[in-house]
């Protein structure tokens, strides 16, 4: 038993270390989400034109609108509040979306605007950032100046904090359970219950403080240790236990190591992805951060022999109007029933073929044959979809795929008794033409998307003079 506890309480510090080394990962991957918000904000035209005008109420509007591009709809951040200040950190605008203060007058986590305040020079240009808690919720938030090398102002980007901590719950794999300083519960794995049934489940707490030490809320961690257990009983030699044990924690470290350092094969990607798509309770976020990997190896690929592909994101409409109607098994069965078709379309599609067996305008390979990648489709959240076509190298091609898309869409669909009609808008963006990393690319074609519904139209290309 003494030697149990003493395994035990190293074990417990090995996860600790390791989680808080991902913790500031996250930190750090959340800074760099809200500083690309507030700078996707600073290039839009119509900021800057109603910035200089003082025109408080279509720079209101403009926060808001950013409640409903792709950072938040993919769950790429939970953004609670924006705010527009001067460059003596007077609050000029507030969002009206995202959560309410007692007054619009109120900036949540003001510690950060006074530190921001102090400081001389150039230390001005930098984006800062700090934790802090509101009415008891975590939240983090960035300061971000906007207008160059002579700041006209800042963006201050509040987002939740929780939210984006979770996600250790994927990295480490583990079930976790987040909860506030007064013990509510605000996220819990959906087999956290049942694990801790287990009698050979240990609790890893972790707390989590901000800035300036104060606690803020308590992360726990459920690792199983039954093999562990088995090993001890198995064997009465502690030495050799120990042995076992402290090789056991080197290879798990070893392992953690090399899964942050190398990056996973594209085929790997894949077949996660497919994995997903198969499964019942599979996460859009999941689904999301795929994508994002594979769209990120593919333009590694590509840049080095300079080909072209497109990227397209897909809008069901009248989804809600299905969900009200006839409720939300049928919404999500005509969900799996629009990714089967989706798939059917892209494999019989004469302009995609994969890469390293055909050329672009043939038929693909065989089924079961291995290439490097291959059309790939995502659900990101809701009843939004993600496609990425290697081989439509330009306009043109995207175009005729997509419009097949849509025809197929418009066919009605047969789900337990229902017949359902739904339509679809598609918005398109090339590489390298309309951008150059995955980010970039994926807000382009959000942006095409939404012009398609501007202009009614079922398929739109990414044209910047359009957007702006």
């Amino acid at each position: 038993n003494s030697y149990k506890a003493f395994a035990y309480q190293h074990h417990t510090q090995s996860i600790q270390q390791l989680a808080y080394l991902e913790i500031d990962d996250l930190f750090e991957t959340l800074k760099a989400n809200s500083l690309d918000l507030a700078l996707a904000i600073e290039h839009e035209s119509d900021f800057q034109r109603d910035f200089n005008l003082n025109r408080k109420n279509e720079i209101t509007q403009q926060l808001d609108n950013q409640f409903y591009q792709y950072f938040v709809t993919a769950g790429v951040v939970k953004l609670l509040k924006l705010y527009v200040l001067d460059n003596d950190f007077t609050l000029l605008n507030t969002s009206s979306e995202g959560i309410k203060t007692e007054t619009d007058s109120q900036i949540i986590c003001p510690e950060l605007s006074k530190s921001a305040l102090e400081r001389h020079g150039s230390e001005k240009l930098q984006t800062i950032s700090r934790t802090c808690l509101y009415k008891g919720q975590p939240v983090f938030a960035v300061v971000v100046p906007f207008g160059g090398l002579s700041p006209k102002g800042y963006i201050q980007v509040i987002t939740d904090l929780p939210y984006s901590l979770k996600k250790i719950e994927q990295s480490l794999a583990m079930p976790i359970q987040i909860n506030s300083l007064s013990k509510d519960l605000i996220y819990q794995s959906y087999n956290w219950e049942s694990m801790l049934k287990n009698d050979n489940c240990l609790i890893v707490n972790l707390p989590i403080s901000s800035n300036d030490n104060q606690p803020m809320m308590h992360i726990s961690l459920l690792s199983d240790m039954t093999t562990f257990n088995q090993e001890v009983r198995g064997h009465r030699n502690w030495i050799m236990a120990l042995a076992l044990i402290t090789t056991a924690l080197i290879i798990f470290i070893v392992l953690f190591v090399l899964q942050k350092s190398t990056i996973p094969p594209l085929a790997k990607i894949h077949d996660a992805l497919e994995k997903i798509h198969l499964s019942s309770q599979a996460k859009n976020t999941d689904s999301r951060l795929l994508f994002e990997q594979l769209l990120e190896q593919i333009i590694k690929l590509r840049h080095k022999v300079k080909n072209h592909f497109s990227v397209m994101l897909l809008d069901l409409t009248h989804f809600k109007k299905v969900n009200s109607e006839h409720g939300e098994l049928i919404g999500d069965l005509l969900l799996l029933e629009v990714e089967h078709r989706l798939g059917a379309t892209l494999r019989e599609s004469d302009l995609i073929s994969w890469v390293g067996t055909d050329t672009p305008g043939h038929k693909l390979s065989p089924t079961g044959t291995k290439t490097q990648y291959r059309a790939t489709i995502a659900r990101l959240g809701g009843d939004e979809f993600g496609l990425l076509l290697p081989s439509a190298e330009s306009e043109e091609q995207a175009k005729v795929v997509a419009q097949r898309i849509v025809k197929t869409l418009n066919e009605p669909f047969h789900i337990k008794d229902h017949e359902i009609h739904i339509k679809c808008r598609i918005g398109i963006s090339m590489y390298p033409a309309h951008g150059e990393d995955e980010k970039i690319l994926i807000r382009n074609a959000d942006k095409a998307m939404y012009q398609a519904k501007l202009h009614h139209q079922t398929v739109f290309v990414f044209d910047s003079i359009a957007v702006n």
